[in-house]
Parts: C-alpha cells; structure tokens; sequence
C-alpha cells in the first residue's frame, strides 16, 4: 500500500501538520476473487463457488429486510435511522425519515491490516481537491450537508469516469468510520461535481473523491480539508 502527506486542514493548532492518504490504490472485483479461491490447488469449483458467494449475500440482505442486524467474524451489518423527529410522539415518516445500512469490519478483517506494509510516496499533484462545497438545503458552504438535498461540489480533477471498481463520492462519518457512497454526480467535471447527498445519520462527515486519469486504472483520493455537519 502506497501513501503520501499533504497539508491537513482538520486541526489548527499545527500548521506544519500533515495528513496521509492511500494513493495509487489497486482495487480487485468478483472476479478477481473467484479466481483466487478456485485456483490452482484448490477444490472449489467456480460454478459452486459464486453459488455459495450469492446466497451469503442473498440471505444477509434477507436478514435487513426483516430488520435484522447480522454479525461474524469478518463484517457487522448494522441498521439505523436518519432524520429527525419533531417530539417523543413523532414517529417514523418516509417522507421524513430513512433507514440506512452500514457495514463495518470485525476482529478478522481489522487484524488483516497489520500485514499491510505502507510504503511513502512522493504527492501526486493530479489527485482530486476539494475547494469548496455548496450545501443547497442549508444554502452554507463548507459548513453543513442537508441529507436528500443538491450538493455542488468544487475543485480540481473531480470527474468520475467509473471505470475501475471503488470511484465515487463517499461521505465518511467521523464518529465511526462508516462510509456512505452518494449517488454518481448529474454533474460530472473536472472542476464541479453536483449530487444529492445520501441518508446520513446526524454527525460530523468527511467528503472523499475517488476517482481515476481518463484512461487510468489506478485509485486517486481527494479528502476534504473539512467536516460538514449533518444536524
């Protein structure tokens, strides 16, 4: 894993601060995995092993939809709800309100990241940056994120071409470390993205850019100097 330092805006107390972020990332897909898990040596065969794969996924996602958590060694799927209520009588609206899905790592998965040797690397200046975002349901910038509503994002090298796995617009929560993908941009350039933002629980979040050159295959992340509340 390859990683460089730019300027970090979060804290003020130290203007010689430094933030890290992942660079060149190499995602792998479905594909990748199958390949590795009936490869030469094993027993497992493809046919079977995508089966077993999409009825892991299918029963889980059959679990949510009776408003179940599920938890293993490896993922915790969680549920909770986004919005506001107005009082103790108030009660759940969908027109006010959002259940949302966050799945986090466990014990195992946790522990495969002390195998990971991060490597420095010299910044990249064609990553994507964050200048300035505009929150259309509070009409702030840089200050707050209105879920449901339009959301202008400014910068430079911002454009998202989805070619590789992992490109988007994610919104990390700063309590938990949960991210949120938003929806790919109707406005989608170099220097302006403009979404809506995703249900998000009430908090503090980050914004990332991941995204690829035109015709790269390799991960850039953008991180937003900044926290944007979600009230």
């Amino acid at each position: 894993m390859e990683y460089s330092l730019y300027d970090c805006m979060l804290t003020k107390d130290n203007p010689h601060d430094k933030l890290g972020k992942v660079t060149n990332q190499k995602p792998r897909g479905f594909k990748k995995l199958l390949d590795d898990l009936t490869g030469p040596g094993s027993i497992l065969k493809e046919t079977e092993s995508k089966a077993v794969i999409d009825k892991y996924w299918e029963t889980i996602t059959q679990y949510v939809s009776e408003g179940y958590a599920y938890h293993d060694d490896y993922i915790s799927v969680n549920l909770d709800i986004a919005g506001v209520f107005e009082d103790e009588n108030d009660r759940f609206d969908p027109l006010r309100h959002s259940i949302n899905v966050s799945i986090v790592p466990c014990n195992n998965l946790k522990a495969a990241t002390q195998n990971i040797k991060p490597t420095y690397v010299e910044p990249n200046n064609e990553i994507p940056v964050i200048q300035k975002v505009y929150d259309w349901g509070t009409e702030k910038i840089d200050e707050f994120l209105t879920p449901g509503a339009a959301l202008e994002i400014e910068g430079k090298a911002l454009k998202i071409y989805e070619d590789v796995d992992g490109q988007g617009v994610f919104f990390i929560n700063k309590a938990d470390g949960v991210e949120t993908k938003g929806s790919m941009p109707k406005l989608n350039e170099p220097k302006k993205l403009s979404l809506k933002v995703p249900a998000l629980n009430p908090g503090e979040y980050r914004i990332e850019i991941r995204n690829t050159t035109r015709n790269g295959k390799s991960l850039r992340i953008g991180i937003s100097t900044a926290y944007y509340t979600v009230q």
